[in-house]
C-alpha cells in the first residue's frame, strides 16, 4: 500500500474505534488533488450506525486528525466527504524510502501463501502464435508481479503431448517425410499446414534415411504401431525444443514442465478414477462412465468415460491438476487459458472438490484473442505460410520490448488490437518508446549531475514544493499500491497505466523546469534525487512486464 495512504488509513481507523465503530474506511485518490491529496465517505458510511447527520461525524472525524497535527489541512466537503492534503514532509518521506529500497521499492512484504502459475501451455504441434504470446506476457507478468509483491510462486507448462492432435502431427509430417524421399503422398483433410512441417520432415531423412519409405499410412495413422511412435516422439519433441527456445526469446520464465503422455503411462488416470470410484463420485449410465459435477454446483454432470472407452477432454486435465496440487503444495493454482473455455471453470473446481481439494483452489484466467491492425485493417502475416501468425515473426518485427509492453497494456478479458504502425513510431504515441524514453532521459541527467558534481542527497527534500514535483512525488507514492492491486486482481495493464502515467509527468517536468542548474546547488541535488526516484520507479515497473530499460537513446 501507499506509505501516505497507509498513514491515513490507520489515523482514520483509530478514531473510528474511538467512536465505537470499526470498518476499513475506504480511502479514495481523487484525480484534481487541489482540494486534498485523499478523501473519504467514512461519515457517510458511519452515519447510519451512529444514528447521526454525515456532515456532523465527519466534522468530529475531521477535528480529531486536525489534533494529531500530521496533516496540512483537513477539510469537510459536500453531505459529507473529509478532504486530506497531506504535509509537504509526509510527500517527500517517499522519496527517502524509494532511494534507499532501490530495486526493492514498491515490494511487497513475504508472504506465506504459494501459487502455481500454468503459462501458455500450447500444443507442441507448431510455433507459437500470437495468442500464446499473449497469454505468455500476461501469464508471466503476473508471476512477476506476485513475486514482487511478496507471493511464493512457481511456474509450469502443460505439455499436451497425447491425445488426438500428436496423431496428426505425426502423420502431417510422415507425409512431408515421404515428399522429401521423391513420394507421391496426400495429406490428410484435417491435417497442419505450413513450412514447419517440411522442416521437422528434412531432420527424419537426415536421421533415419528412407527406411520408412515403404511404410504404408491411412487418416491419423501410419500402419506400424513402432514408427507411428518415432513420428509422435520425435516431431513433438522437435516442437518443444522451438517452443522452449521461443519462451526464453520472449522473456518467459518456466520453472517445470509437465506432460500429458507421463500421465498415461504411469497409469494417473488410472488411479484418478478408482479414486472416484472409492468415493463413490462416478456412476455409470449408458454405457459411460459419469462423474457427479452436479454435487458442485455444475448445471450437469460430466462423462469422464465414453461408451466407447475413451477418455472425454476433462479427465487427463483433472488429474494433471490434481497431480499439480499433490506435487506443487500450492495455496492456487491459477490457469491462463483463451477466452473460449469459461464454461470449464466450474467442472474442472467440482472435479477436484470432489477429490477433497480446498474449495476454490483453482482460478481459470480467460485471455481473449488478439487482432494485428496496420494502415487501419486487419494485418495477415504469411512469412511461414500455415493461417496463424508466429510469435517468431512479431519478435522479428517489433521486438520482444514492444511485443510485451502492448500485449500487457490492455485488459486481458478484452479483445485487443495490436497496432502495429504505433509501435514502429519514435514519439509519444508509442508507450513503449514514450517509457523508455523516459528512463534514458533521466538516466542522462544522472551522469550529468556526477559529472557535475551535484551533491547527491538521500533526504530532506524542502525545496520540491512546484506543483509538478508535488505531482511526482505522490505517484511515486502510489507505486506499491498499484503493485498490491496488480496483484491481487491478477491484471498487468494496471502497472502499464502507472508507468504511462509516471513517464508522462516526468516528460512534462523535464520540458518545464531545469533540473541540473549551478547557480543553485541545493536545489539542483533534490531535483536530481527525485529524478532518481523516478528512474529507480519506472525501472522496476518495468521488470514487471520484462521490458528492458534503456539508459541511452
Amino acid at each position: 500500500m501507499s506509505k501516505n495512504l497507509n498513514n491515513v488509513t490507520n489515523e482514520i481507523k483509530k478514531i473510528l474505534k474511538e467512536i465505537k465503530l470499526d470498518f476499513d474506511p475506504i480511502i479514495e485518490i481523487p484525480r484534481n488533488d487541489s482540494n486534498g491529496h485523499f478523501a473519504t465517505n467514512v461519515a457517510m458510511v458511519a452515519a447510519k450506525s451512529l444514528g447521526k447527520n454525515p456532515r456532523e461525524i465527519a466534522t468530529i472525524i475531521a477535528d480529531k486528525l486536525i489534533a494529531t497535527k500530521k496533516f496540512e489541512a483537513i477539510e469537510v466537503a459536500g453531505p459529507g466527504f473529509i478532504n486530506i492534503k497531506l504535509k509537504h514532509k509526509e510527500i517527500a518521506l517517499i522519496l527517502e524510502e524509494a532511494l534507499a529500497k532501490k530495486d526493492q521499492y514498491g515490494a511487497g512484504e513475504p508472504k506465506n501463501f504459494t501459487y502455481n502459475l500454468e503459462i501458455v501451455s500450447a500444443n507442441p504441434t507448431g510455433y507459437l502464435h500470437v495468442g500464446h504470446a499473449r497469454n505468455g506476457t500476461i501469464g508471466d507478468a503476473v508471476a512477476r508481479i506476485l513475486k514482487f509483491n511478496g507471493y511464493k510462486v512457481q511456474t509450469e507448462y502443460y505439455t499436451n503431448d497425447a491425445g488426438n492432435q500428436i496423431n496428426i502431427l505425426a502423420i502431417t509430417v510422415f507425409v512431408h517425410y515421404l515428399r522429401e524421399l521423391g513420394i507421391s503422398a496426400e495429406l490428410p483433410e484435417d491435417s497442419y499446414s505450413g513450412e514447419a512441417y517440411e522442416i521437422v520432415a528434412k531432420e527424419f531423412v537426415a536421421q533415419y534415411g528412407d527406411q520408412f519409405k515403404n511404410i504404408e499410412y491411412k487418416d491419423k495413422e501410419i500402419c506400424d504401431e513402432k514408427v507411428m511412435k518415432i513420428f509422435k516422439e520425435k516431431s513433438t519433441e522437435f516442437f518443444m525444443k522451438i517452443i522452449k527456445k521461443q519462451l526464453v526469446d520472449f522473456g518467459v520464465e518456466i520453472e517445470h514442465f509437465s506432460s500429458e503422455k507421463a500421465m498415461y503411462d504411469e497409469k494417473r488416470i488410472e488411479k484418478l478414477l478408482e479414486n472416484y470410484k472409492n468415493m463413490d463420485a462416478t456412476y455409470e449410465k449408458d454405457g459411460a462412465v459419469w462423474l457427479k459435477t452436479t454435487a458442485f454446483q455444475d448445471d450437469k454432470d460430466r462423462v469422464l468415460v465414453k461408451s466407447t472407452g475413451d477418455y472425454t477432454y476433462i479427465t487427463p486435465d483433472l488429474a494433471t491438476h490434481e497431480e499439480r496440487l499433490r506435487r506443487s503444495k500450492a495455496d492456487k493454482l491459477i490457469n491462463f487459458w483463451g477466452g473460449d473455455h469459461h464454461g470449464y471453470i466450474v467442472r474442472m473446481r467440482a472435479g477436484l472438490s470432489l477429490l477433497g481439494a480446498p474449495e476454490n483452489c483453482l482460478d481459470i484466467d480467460m485471455i481473449q484473442m488478439v487482432r494485428l491492425v496496420k494502415d487501419g485493417k486487419e494485418y495477415k502475416m504469411s512469412k511461414r505460410k500455415g493461417t496463424a501468425i508466429w510469435l517468431i515473426d512479431l519478435l522479428e518485427l517489433v521486438g520482444k520490448n514492444s511485443l510485451r509492453y502492448m500485449l500487457a497494456s490492455k485488459t486481458p478479458s478484452s479483445h485487443m488490437d495490436f497496432d502495429l504502425d504505433i509501435v514502429t513510431k519514435k514519439n509519444s504515441s508509442n508507450p513503449v518508446y514514450y517509457a523508455q524514453y523516459a528512463t534514458a532521459r533521466s538516466n542522462k541527467v544522472i551522469q550529468q549531475a556526477k559529472e557535475q558534481n551535484i551533491l547527491e542527497v538521500t533526504k530532506d527534500f524542502d525545496l520540491l514544493t512546484e506543483e509538478k514535483e508535488v505531482q511526482l512525488l505522490l505517484t511515486l507514492d502510489r507505486f506499491a499500491k498499484n503493485v498490491d492491486y496488480a496483484a491481487k486482481e491478477r491484471l498487468p495493464h494496471i502497472i502499464c497505466d502507472y508507468i504511462q502515467t509516471l513517464t508522462k509527468q516526468f516528460h512534462s517536468y523535464y520540458s518545464e523546469f531545469k533540473i541540473i542548474d549551478i547557480e543553485h546547488p541545493k536545489l539542483s541535488s533534490q531535483r536530481v534525487a527525485l529524478t532518481k526516484g523516478v528512474y529507480q520507479t519506472l525501472s522496476n515497473a518495468l521488470k514487471l512486464i520484462a521490458v528492458d530499460i534503456i539508459d541511452e537513446m
